[in-house]
């Protein structure tokens, strides 16, 4: 098994480098055209992406062998990072962003039906036995109103309003933002804490139980059904389901 690295540290101090409060006002064509972007949810995600991921991967450089971008939309994750020695050897790296309501956000943090289950294959760039850790960088940010998309001179520049403002970046492991209850709308996502608090702080549902902690996420998501009736919707009601099992 190969030994892991401070991925906090490492992204922490480049993010803190280069800053994160990136004004970006659109995309440019070759006769000097702006097509202004608004503060599409999917759009600024994909920015945030776009971005980040040259300075992550110039960051942990240094300490890795490889690292290898995801370019399939439904595939994890978002970028692996290969260590030198054997197996697992890979570490994780999804990027999420989100805006603020008040002093609440949230993520959603990747399907709890596909990876996370046998075969461990589903939808991930390898199987997921082969990673060590499995991380999130995450941008949370205030939406500017109002931002509408336009096509405009480059020399207009200076004029143009961003659609985003008041940007933070967290960076934890996954099952250190996750909850107990799935993401929003139907689809099969774990959900993250939503308290701007607690995810700073990474301090997230099963963060409670100390170093067995990562095992009891994935062991609840990884027995938590899709569709009802669920055996359990709750961290209280799983460990009533558990128990019996463990004796």
């Amino acid at each position: 098994m190969a030994n892991t690295i401070d991925i906090q540290g490492i992204l922490n101090k480049a993010f803190a480098s280069v800053g994160v409060e990136w004004y970006v006002k659109g995309v440019l064509d070759s006769k000097k055209k702006i097509y202004t972007i608004s503060n599409d949810t999917k759009l600024i995600s994909k920015i945030f992406e776009l971005v980040s991921i040259p300075i992550i991967t110039k960051a942990v450089e240094p300490y890795i062998k490889s690292w290898e971008t995801e370019e399939r939309q439904t595939v994890y994750p978002d970028l692996t990072l290969i260590l030198s020695g054997s197996s697992p050897n890979k570490i994780a790296i999804d990027i999420k962003s989100t805006y603020r309501k008040s002093s609440m956000a949230g993520f959603t943090l990747g399907s709890y039906t596909a990876y996370l289950r046998p075969p461990f294959t589903k939808n991930i760039r390898y199987s997921y036995n082969e990673y060590l850790e499995h991380w999130i960088v995450g941008f949370i940010y205030d939406r500017v109103p109002d931002v509408k998309p336009e096509v405009v001179d480059i020399s207009s520049l200076d004029k143009i309003i961003a659609p985003i403002r008041n940007v933070e970046v967290i960076v934890w492991q996954k099952w250190q933002l996750a909850s107990d209850r799935p993401g929003s709308g139907n689809t099969a996502n774990i959900g993250s804490v939503r308290s701007l608090d607690v995810l700073r702080k990474g301090q997230g549902t099963f963060t409670n139980f100390g170093e067995r902690g990562e095992d009891i996420f994935e062991d609840y998501w990884r027995n938590f059904d899709w569709k009802q009736p669920r055996k359990y919707t709750n961290l209280n009601g799983y460990l009533t389901w558990r128990k019996p099992q463990s004796k």
